[in-house]
């Protein structure tokens, strides 16, 4: 019987007009010898499947059932429990139409790599059983990736050479669970380790569970003066895409001065805090990572937002905070600040609220994206908060914004920018110099409740082949940036405003740029065009890391 118009169309040949996207991995899929068929502009008699499928994709178009094929990593056990897989499938079965198969086999070939499980997901739909024109039958196939993982990696951070260790199982129950331990390691004895919990799409929604422990001790005497301490928890829950994130942290936090030579406003804020923060995060991302050239070494080509809002003082301090803040006039008080003349002993809540923004855009000058033009800001607010008001009490040195660096204002050295405070003389040693002694005294660096960097650059790609192969860079940038402190200043806002308008930094150079896995490795040479006293500058080459404008 010859075809005409009022003929059913079949579900095989539905499915071979949507051949590119009814494939969830992305590769070309339909009815056997379909695509071998050119789509259009080939032999006589064939056949345009994008205008077919056009014509037909609102037809009646069911799903009676999906084969699985499930290979395990490295021809081993398959894992992941079938319950799983059934749940990310089960919106197939409901589509009535062959557009909303096609979008719904879209769908759980995204849902399924998301669980994180898989280094494989590809989907196929076929004409089957053949005596009913509008059903169809769905291939599946997953292929597991490894459930075990180990890492080591060494990278700089915060001015410090850094070894990181880490571990993990994957998928190891067959619940698309993670769990992971890291232990990181720096050259300045800061060190940190952390255990992780991660349940991506808890309970069929959307969604990350993460719970997390970790043990912190960060050392920054080189830059002002104290140590911190660190023990908490968070628990989180994120996007699948990552564009979201809520997060409660709960920690102890301790501030020290083993040194003894800290200046009298860091001193001040020695002691002990309860962490209590609820964060969220949100990023609007409208890169292209696909994007060639210079543009693929600063996230792609576009642009993109992150907000990243917290609270913190949630919960009431204790008994015992309340009368360590209350005392000692000079000391830390719920705000979680510390005063100039301090020299108690604080143990209190931390109470603030903490925004930062970050934006970057990145605009190709040519087709193939190899000179990009990029222009970005940040900019951050620090307010605490309780009975004495927003601006009353300092804030505490550890929330605090800090500039300086190729991640934040090149030109400067790492926390080299905004308010310091005279140290302390050492205590008297037998045999000290006369020398050691008339030395200027050396400076701690305090950061700022209120910052903005912005940058203007524009990359390009090098010439030589070779060059082109290591994905090495060459950019030339302009940098500006301030940061200065509100509370606890007792200056009133007509003032602080106008410190922050005539201290502005401005630097400019040129340079090569690497990627790594760890952010950008850039190797500068710098020329301030502003700076203000005090500030600890790096005039000439500069090498450091610099992260994505917005991660």
């Amino acid at each position: 019987m010859t075809s005409s118009e009022a003929e059913p169309v079949p579900a095989a040949a539905a499915a071979a007009a949507s051949m590119p996207s009814a494939d969830a991995s992305g590769s070309a899929a339909g009815a056997p010898g379909a695509a071998a068929t050119p789509a259009g502009g080939g032999a006589p008699g064939a056949v345009d499947y994008e205008a077919l499928y056009e014509q037909i994709k609102d037809k009646p178009c069911h799903v009676v059932q999906i084969n699985q094929r499930k290979d395990g990593f490295n021809g081993g056990t398959f894992r992941t429990r079938a319950s799983l897989i059934e749940r990310e499938l089960e919106p197939i079965y409901q589509a009535q139409t062959l557009a909303e198969v096609h979008t719904e086999m879209e769908a759980a070939g995204k849902r399924l790599r998301q669980l994180g499980v898989f280094t494989g997901v590809s989907m196929l739909a076929h004409e089957e059983p053949l005596d009913d024109p509008t059903a169809c039958t769905v291939e599946l196939a997953v292929e597991e990736s490894n459930w075990f993982k180990l890492r080591a990696a060494t990278y700089v951070q915060g001015g410090e050479s850094t070894f990181e260790l880490g571990a993990g199982l994957t998928n190891a129950a067959g619940g698309a669970e993670a769990l992971t331990a890291n232990v990181e390691y720096g050259m300045e004895n800061s060190h940190t380790a952390t255990l992780a919990f991660k349940q991506p799409r808890v309970g069929g929604l959307p969604a990350t569970l993460e719970v997390k422990g970790s043990q912190l001790f960060r050392n920054n005497q080189k830059s002002s003066s104290y140590t911190e301490q660190l023990r908490g928890a968070v628990l989180a829950l994120r996007s699948m895409d990552g564009s979201q994130g809520l997060e409660y942290e709960l920690g102890w936090r301790r501030l020290l001065d083993p040194s003894r030579s800290a200046s009298r406003a860091v001193m001040a804020q020695m002691g002990d805090y309860l962490l209590s923060s609820l964060r969220y995060t949100a990023t609007l991302d409208r890169r292209e990572p696909g994007a060639g050239g210079a543009a693929a070494t600063l996230g792609g080509a576009g642009w993109a937002v992150r907000s990243t809002t917290e609270l913190a003082g949630l919960l009431p301090p204790s008994g015992a905070g309340a009368a360590g803040a209350g005392g000692a006039g000079g000391g830390v008080g719920i705000g979680g600040g510390g005063g100039a003349g301090g020299g108690g002993s604080p143990s209190s809540e931390l109470r603030y609220v903490r925004q930062q923004v970050d934006v970057v855009a990145n605009v190709p000058m040519e087709d193939t994206g190899a000179v990009v033009f990029s222009v970005g800001a940040s900019a951050g607010l620090l307010l605490p908060w309780g009975p004495e008001g927003a601006l009353t009490r300092p804030s505490c040195i550890a929330d605090r914004f800090f500039l300086g660096g190729p991640s934040s204002l090149r030109g400067f050295k790492y926390k080299g920018v905004g308010p310091t405070d005279v140290r302390r003389p050492p205590e008297a040693r037998a045999g000290a110099s006369s020398d050691s002694a008339s030395a200027a005294p050396r400076r701690d660096a305090l950061g700022g409740d209120a910052y903005t960097s912005i940058f203007a650059s524009l990359m390009f790609q090098l010439p030589h082949p070779a060059l082109k192969l290591l994905r090495l860079h060459g950019h030339a940038f302009v940098n500006g940036g301030n940061v200065i402190q509100l509370a606890g200043t007792g200056r009133s806002p007509s003032e602080l405003l106008s410190e922050w308008g005539g201290s502005w930094r401005w630097s400019c150079g040129a340079g090569l740029v690497l990627p790594t896995p760890f952010g950008r490795f850039e190797a500068n040479y710098c020329v301030l065009l502003s700076a203000q006293e005090h500030d600890r500058v790096k005039r000439g080459l500069q090498l450091g890391f610099a992260a994505s404008s917005v991660a």
